[in-house]
């Protein structure tokens, strides 16, 4: 049978490209191969799961996390069993709910693939695709920086967002000798940072809080400033605290006005109810919502209440939030609602100019600064190579939202027409602007069900008996 199923390629083996995999391969022994297209040592633990700080944890619990939808705390069973809580007594807190090392994470998705991997069902190469063009009569052909060509009848993009941007201001203050950290992630990427250094933080959510954690960590003891426009910070997981509450999609809001309006209703209804109900209500509920809303309207949503979701969507671990209470406490952080107007090296450092929030600039001078702005959506497109040639011939377009790549709700990549690629995917975090939630689990886990499913069902041949399989996609590659 597998001579008329195409064969499937999937560029990205972070989170999102792993569990495309693992569904595609789960009890399905007449696919091909899947090939995964990851130059990182092990599938699964892309940007969110390979940091190796073992102060980046997950900021639910575990019980919440899962490769599938259909086992929800299958990390936690995983965990558990593997032991790897006995070495990190801090991650679990007396209630019981467990916060372990991101890495920790990562580890268990590569753990459920090792079988398909050893068994030949999903091939892992470790490359970095430089090209994928059309091939004549249909499929495609990938292009490798190892100077190898493979043809494809499926291609699958799960990568990551871009790096984070620094501001305009500090944009030509790169080549510092590592005091002005734009990716954070990157190996080392600290190590410049001196334990008395005075410290600017460009943004103040989830991201800015690991900085801290890492930081502190290290020894640092001197001064942090953080800022962005309106200073929110990430708020606190409450791990007890896993129901929602409130219906939002039933006659959903068709404005940005009307969405905001029925969720400060519903907080205000009952001010004894933790406000996390309330939001776990929202993004369970976030495809209705995004759904109903007319493309102005979603870019008027995330224009003006971005800052606010992300800051109590995407919540700090209780363990990370203790190092900034700390910090705060002691005067050793400080988080401003400011812009950055001007910035200049002074001597090592550099000299910024702030303008705080209805206020009066101020210059105010650092010895580092590292950027925490999340990732630079406008550069998606052109942060890499096959994604700039595909988009080049008209193969895809970057969503109206401006937060991805435009998709279909099946997860077809539209071309710059809006017609749907039937043999060209997206999935994952980049595919966010038609769906309006997908920066975390589980609804990550559930886009790659989805994706999983849509192709199964498109080149799975049903046979009736006696018949022939016709399969409708570009097969024989």
């Amino acid at each position: 049978m597998t001579d008329s199923v195409p064969r499937i390629a999937i560029i990205g083996g972070g989170f999102s490209g792993a569990a495309i995999a693992w569904h595609l391969t789960n009890g399905d022994a007449s696919l091909p191969p899947v090939t995964v297209f990851e130059p990182r040592e092990a599938l699964g633990q892309g940007v969110a799961y390979g940091a190796r700080d073992p102060r980046h944890r997950i900021n639910v619990p575990a019980a919440r996390m899962s490769l599938t939808t259909a086992v929800l705390d299958d990390f936690d069973g995983w965990l558990r069993a593997d032991g790897a809580l006995e070495a990190d007594p801090d991650a679990v807190l007396p209630n019981g709910a467990a916060y372990p090392a991101r890495s920790v994470f990562g580890r268990y998705v590569a753990a459920r693939l090792a079988p398909r991997l050893a068994s030949g069902q999903v091939v892992h190469r470790r490359v970095r695709v430089t090209e994928v063009t059309p091939r004549p009569g249909g499929g495609w052909w990938i292009a490798t920086d190892d100077g190898e060509r493979t043809e494809a009848g499926i291609v699958v993009i799960a990568t990551s967002h871009p790096a984070p941007a620094p501001p305009v201001a500090l944009a030509g203050l790169a080549g510092d000798g590592g005091r002005l950290v734009v990716d954070p992630w990157a190996v080392g990427a600290l190590e410049a940072i001196g334990t008395e250094d005075r410290v600017l933080i460009v943004g103040t959510g989830l991201s800015m809080a690991d900085v801290v954690a890492s930081l502190d960590a290290a020894g640092h003891r001197g001064e942090i400033v953080a800022l962005s426009r309106r200073g929110q910070v990430s708020q606190a997981d409450l791990s007890d605290v896993t129901d929602a509450w409130g219906d939002f999609s039933t006659d959903p809001e068709t404005t940005a006005r009307g969405v905001l309006g029925r969720v400060r209703r519903a907080l205000g209804e009952d001010p004894a109810r933790p406000w996390q109900t309330v939001f776990n209500a929202v993004r369970r509920q976030a495809g209705a919502i995004w759904a109903a809303l007319p493309v102005v309207e979603r870019r008027r949503l995330v224009r003006h209440a971005r800052p606010f979701w992300d800051t109590r969507r995407f919540r700090i671990a209780p363990q990370v939030e203790q190092v900034l209470r700390r910090r705060i406490a002691e005067g050793t952080l400080h988080v401003l609602a400011a812009r950055i107007d001007a910035a200049a090296r002074d001597g090592d450092g550099f000299a910024v100019t702030l303008r705080r929030r209805g206020g009066e600039q101020e210059v105010a001078s650092f010895d580092a600064v590292v950027t925490t702005t999340g990732p630079d959506h406008a550069r998606i497109l052109s942060s890499q190579p096959f994604l700039a040639g595909l988009a080049r011939r008209g193969l895809l377009r970057a969503d109206p939202v401006g937060l991805g790549v435009d998709t279909d709700r099946e997860g077809h990549a539209l071309s710059a027409d809006g017609v749907a690629e039937a043999s060209l995917f997206v999935a994952g975090p980049l595919s966010r602007g038609t769906f309006g939630e997908l920066m975390g689990l589980p609804e990550v886990t559930a886009n790659a069900e989805m994706i999983a499913a849509t192709i199964l069902r498109a080149v799975v041949p049903v046979t009736p008996p006696g018949e022939r399989a016709v399969v409708g996609l570009p097969s024989g590659v």
